[in-house]
């Protein structure tokens, strides 16, 4: 087996590499935070054994710039793993519930025609052993409400009342980080 960069002489390592997919279920706010809940797929798409898998998820926002704050989550060590270390098998996937929250005082928000919304972002770092290496996924995801007359995402506007809605979608958001 050859390596990615296609070297002939260097044989690349079985390894383990996951793969993550967030499933919102609900999010919105009460009168003290934003709240995303949902579940996070974890597939272990490599050729070997993950082990001891940690999960951290934050909450974020986005806007203008802070595509530096999930790079800067994804340096950070897991401190409260979502869930105990787990395992997969090659091929094999988990479900993990997944509920984070921003301090509503904190929320920037982005102005918009007069108004202001917040547009959430749930970051995902999941780091694991397999193979003869460690590894680490992270990737982070805007979540908003579905829109049929829409590719883009319905953001949360900050001047209605507090609400959680379902009917949810993500995109992709930010750096991914993939070793």
């Amino acid at each position: 087996m050859l390596d990615r960069g296609g070297d002939p002489t260097t044989v690349a390592t079985p390894r383990s590499r996951l793969a993550l997919r967030l499933e919102p279920k609900r999010a919105g706010f009460n009168l003290i935070t934003a709240t995303v809940e949902g579940e996070l797929i974890v597939r272990n798409e490599g050729e070997v054994a993950a082990s001891a898998i940690r999960i951290g998820a934050v909450l974020l926002e986005a806007g203008s710039g802070r595509e530096s704050e999930v790079a800067a989550f994804f340096a950070q060590s897991i401190v409260r793993p979502a869930t105990p270390p787990f395992a997969l098998a090659p091929g094999e996937e988990r479900r993990v519930r997944i509920v984070v929250a921003h301090g509503r005082e904190a929320i920037r928000g982005i102005p918009a025609n007069g108004r202001a919304m917040f547009v959430p972002v749930v970051a995902i770092n999941a780091l694991h052993g397999g193979g003869d290496a460690s590894g680490q996924t992270g990737r982070a995801f805007a979540v908003g409400v579905e829109r049929a007359d829409s590719d883009r995402l319905m953001p949360f506007w900050l001047d209605v009342p507090p609400r959680m809605y379902d009917g949810l979608a993500v995109r992709s958001y930010g750096p991914v980080v993939e070793q």
